[in-house]
């Protein structure tokens, strides 16, 4: 039975790791539609622990601390109901605490690689220093009563957590493998599909986060307009100005919509080229779904729109995002191998 090279097992974990921070992401957006983002009032802990309550007082307890920091969010809500959202938002820090622990293990797991560790090391500590801002920004979105602006940072640290995990799982898949001639000329027009799919993500976390998608659920245009009046989207009632780039409603949807149609040029200019190219059966793979998804992630959103944010299609809207997300890294990583791409004792 061949054994798995170290590398491959690294990748493996790597893409487990991955996988966990989606499942992170699409629960915390569940908790954001469900309402539950603010049902754990405290951060980091809860009443004094990091375990929910064991007894009724305890749930007593930590209910009427809710009840007294958000009365408006309360009004008419049982114990059941509070214990249903507060379980919502706990898995959600569980599932927090698991990537992290996953990821140490793998990062203690690589550092006992002498050939790996170099290569893995500054990429893998990113990612942990990103968690460590995570966890911060998640107190900072607790403690400020869910911002919208830390809610869309707070998603777009999470795409780059998934992104960089996902790019090194594919790369360690590849050890030892050639690269094409100036791949990096080829990779460029993938790592600007990415970019702008990651500025649509976060402008994303602004729309939920500010409920702009209730307003102006008109399409093609926003309202009457195809650019609304200067003066609805920039004016001083807001506190500095500037505030209009993360609460100006009709300014941040005005955005959202038409930087859509950047991410939808970019990735079409990215499957005309990479159809020229001898990419790799993951890639092609990749690549044969990847007009599809995008199809289908338009559609979403219009939908998501006309129908003023139902939540299963706003969840399948992030989920559907993440797919296309996950896509262009698996195709821009893939053009720098040709189809019949032969080993070589470089790990680059």
């Amino acid at each position: 039975m061949t054994s798995i090279s170290p590398p491959r097992r690294l990748a493996s974990w790597l893409l487990f790791c991955s996988m966990l921070v989606t499942l992170l992401m699409l629960w915390g957006g569940f908790v954001r539609i469900s309402g539950s983002g603010l049902s754990i009032p405290d951060w980091p802990l809860i009443n004094g622990s990091l375990l929910p309550p064991f007894s009724e007082s305890g749930w007593q307890t930590v209910f009427d601390t809710y009840k007294h920091t958000y009365p408006m969010l309360t009004q008419g809500m049982s114990l059941g109901g509070f214990q249903t959202q507060f379980a919502i938002e706990y898995f959600h820090r569980f599932l927090a605490a698991l990537v992290g622990i996953v990821l140490l293990a793998v990062i203690l797991r690589a550092k006992k690689s002498a050939e790996l560790w170099p290569e893995v090391k500054k990429p893998l500590l990113w990612v942990g220093g990103l968690l460590i801002v995570q966890a911060i920004l998640g107190g900072i979105v607790v403690k400020f009563d869910l911002a919208a602006q830390a809610l869309a940072v707070h998603l777009g640290i999470a795409y780059t957590i998934f992104g960089i995990l996902l790019w090194q799982a594919l790369r360690l898949s590849r050890w030892g493998e050639s690269k094409r001639d100036n791949f990096r000329k080829f990779q460029r027009f993938g790592k600007e599909a990415v970019i702008a799919s990651l500025i649509q993500v976060v402008s994303g976390g602004l729309v939920a986060g500010t409920g702009a998608g209730l307003v102006m659920n008109t399409w093609p245009k926003v309202g009457d307009h195809w650019i609304p009046p200067i003066s609805t989207m920039w004016g001083d009632w807001y506190t500095p100005v500037i505030a209009n780039l993360w609460q100006n409603q009709i300014l941040i949807q005005f955005f959202h919509r038409w930087w859509a149609f950047v991410v939808v040029g970019l990735v079409t200019h990215l499957i005309i080229r990479a159809m020229k190219e001898p990419l790799s059966t993951r890639g092609r793979v990749a690549l044969r779904a990847l007009a599809t998804v995008l199809v289908l992630q338009i559609l979403l959103g219009i939908g998501t729109l006309l129908m003023k944010v139902p939540p299963h299609m706003a969840l399948t809207h992030l989920a559907v995002g993440l797919l296309l997300f996950s896509l262009l890294i698996i195709i821009t990583h893939e053009m720098a191998y040709s189809q019949d791409a032969s080993i070589s004792p470089s790990g680059d």
